[in-house]
C-alpha cells in the first residue's frame, strides 16, 4: 500500500518536477512511512536527522513526511524534528503538490491529517491516475509490469496488535467500475500482471450498495485483454469462503500463490490477537487450497514474541510450520504499538533475549523449508513474468507464478515479457535460471 501511495506522489509531483537519484540532488525529499512496527518509526527519525543536516547546508530543502506514522503522529513529528516542512497523511496525498508549494514559499510547519470541510471538493485519493492512457509516466514511476491497484483502505478487523485501523480508517471498498478502469489503464500503459491491495481483500465489497463479492470481482478483472496475471494481497482467514478457494484453477490468470497471515500457531495467542479463526480452521483453509491446486504457494506472516506468548505457545508455531511448510514467511518481533488494545491489555512485554532466540529458531526452520522448496523447482521450466534488471550486469529479474523472484541471463528486450525460462540455481533468498 505504501509503494501505491507513492505511486500517486510521483504522479502528481511528476507534472513540476522529476525524481532523482539522491537527497543531494532534490529540491524536495519526501519520506513516506509505515508504522506496523515500531522499527519503521525508528528509522524514519534517523533519516529525518540526515536530512536535517542536509537542509543546514541548502537551507531551501523542502522535506515531507507521508503516510502511516504521519497520520499517526501529526504536529509531533514536527515538534521532534524542526527540520521537517510538512506532514501528510494517508488520506490526503491529493494535498502533496499545495504542501510542496507553499513551502517553496516560505510556508512551515503544515499538518494535513484530517478530512476539512474545505477540502470536500479535492479529488479522492483512489482517483489520482494518469489523465489519459498515453500520458508517459514520471521517471520514477514504480512499475509498469506490475500494476499495483487498490481495492479497499481500512480495515474492521481490530487485531489486538495492530494500528492500521487508526492510520487507515475503517474499511472502505472502491467501486468496482473504477478498480477495472484503473487495471484497464494500466494494462494499456504495458502492465500484465495486478497486485490487488487491502488489508483485508476478501472482505472487500460488504459496503457496497447492491454488494458485489470479491471473488465476482476477480473474475471480472480477469476478463480484461492482455493482463495475464491476478495476484492479491491479503485475504483473511475468517472471511475465507467455498467460493474464494473455487477461484484456484477456475481463474487462469489468477497466480498458482496465496499470502495467508497466519501471525500465530496457538489458539490462546490467536484469542488474545483477536484474530478470530483457530488453528483447526487455517488447517481446514491450507487443506481445501492444496485440495483444490496442488501445486499452489503459500506464504504467510507470523509474529514472534506476543506479549503472551508461551514457550509451549512458540511450539505450537514452529510444529504449524513444519506441518504446513510455507513457501516463504515474513516474521517480525511484536512490538507495542500506539492505540492499540494490546498496548493496554497486555503492556508487559516479553525479554528481548527470549524474543530473539524464538526468532532465530523460526528463522533456521523457515530458511530450511524455503531453501529446500526453491531447490526442488531446479530443473523445471516455468513461465517468468520480466520486471526489471537483475542482481548483476546483463541479467534481467522477474518473478515465477508462485510469486519467487528469479534472477536470469537473458537481453533487456525481455523486460515486460512472460516466457518460459529454465531454472538452474536455488537458494533460500531466490532463483537463477536460463531462458528455455
Amino acid at each position: 500500500m505504501n509503494e501505491y501511495d507513492t505511486e500517486k506522489m510521483l504522479l502528481l509531483l511528476g507534472k513540476t518536477h522529476q525524481r532523482v537519484s539522491t537527497p543531494e540532488e532534490a529540491e524536495v525529499v519526501i519520506v513516506n512511512t509505515c508504522s506496523v512496527r515500531e522499527k519503521g518509526e525508528q528509522k524514519l527519525f534517523s533519516l529525518l536527522g540526515r536530512m536535517r543536516e542536509l537542509k543546514a547546508t541548502r537551507p531551501e530543502l523542502v522535506i515531507g513526511v507521508s503516510g502511516c506514522v504521519a497520520q499517526q503522529e501529526g504536529q509531533g513529528i514536527i515538534q521532534r524534528e524542526k527540520a521537517v516542512d510538512f506532514v501528510v497523511g494517508t488520506h490526503n496525498l491529493s494535498l502533496v503538490p499545495s504542501l510542496v508549494a507553499q513551502a517553496k514559499g516560505g510556508v512551515r510547519e503544515q499538518v494535513a491529517i484530517d478530512y476539512r470541510e474545505e477540502w470536500e471538493e479535492l479529488p479522492e485519493e483512489f482517483d489520482i491516475l494518469p489523465e489519459r492512457s498515453s500520458e508517459a509516466l514520471p521517471k520514477g514511476y514504480l512499475s509498469q509490469v506490475r500494476a499495483l491497484v487498490s481495492i479497499q483502505r481500512g480495515c474492521n478487523k481490530r487485531c489486538s496488535y495492530c494500528v492500521v485501523p487508526t492510520t487507515r480508517g475503517v474499511e472502505v471498498s472502491r467501486s468496482p467500475e473504477e478498480i477495472l478502469r484503473e487495471i484497464r489503464l494500466k494494462v494499456r500503459m504495458g502492465a500484465r500482471e495486478v497486485l490487488l491491495l487491502g488489508q483485508t481483500v476478501n472482505s472487500y465489497g460488504k459496503d457496497l450498495t447492491p454488494r458485489l463479492r470479491f471473488e465476482e470481482l476477480v473474475r471480472r478483472i480477469a476478463e480484461i485483454p492482455e493482463l495475464r496475471r491476478i495476484r492479491f494481497i491479503s485475504p483473511h482467514p475468517q472471511d475465507v469462503r467455498p467460493e474464494f478457494v473455487e477461484l484456484y484453477g477456475s481463474v487462469p490468470q489468477l497466480v498458482p500463490h496465496i499470502h495467508l497471515p497466519l501471525q500465530s500457531g496457538s489458539d490462546p495467542v490467536l484469542k488474545a490477537m483477536n484474530r478470530n479463526y483457530r488453528m483447526s480452521r487455517f488447517f481446514d483453509i491450507v487443506g481445501e487450497l492444496r485440495a483444490r491446486l496442488p501445486e499452489i504457494a503459500i506464504s504467510t506472516d507470523i509474529i514472534v514474541g506476543f506479549p503472551t506468548e508461551s514457550d509451549a505457545d512458540f511450539d505450537q508455531t514452529m510444529n504449524a510450520l513444519e506441518s504446513i511448510r510455507f513457501d516463504f514467511a515474513y516474521y517480525y518481533k511484536y512490538s507495542s504499538r500506539p492505540n492499540t488494545t494490546a498496548l493496554v491489555d497486555y503492556p508487559n512485554l516479553l525479554p528481548d533475549e527470549i524474543v530473539s532466540e524464538r526468532f532465530q529458531r523460526l528463522d533456521r526452520l523457515q530458511g530450511i523449508i524455503t531453501a529446500e522448496k526453491n531447490q526442488a523447482r531446479v530443473g523445471t521450466v516455468t513461465q517468468v513474468l520480466f520486471e526489471g534488471r537483475g542482481s548483476v550486469p546483463g541479467m534481467l529479474r522477474g518473478r515465477i507464478p508462485e510469486n519467487t523472484s528469479i534472477d536470469v541471463t537473458a537481453p533487456p528486450e525481455y523486460y515486460g515479457q512472460e516466457l518460459p525460462v529454465r531454472i538452474t540455481q536455488a537458494s533460500r533468498h531466490g532463483l537463477r535460471g536460463e531462458p528455455a
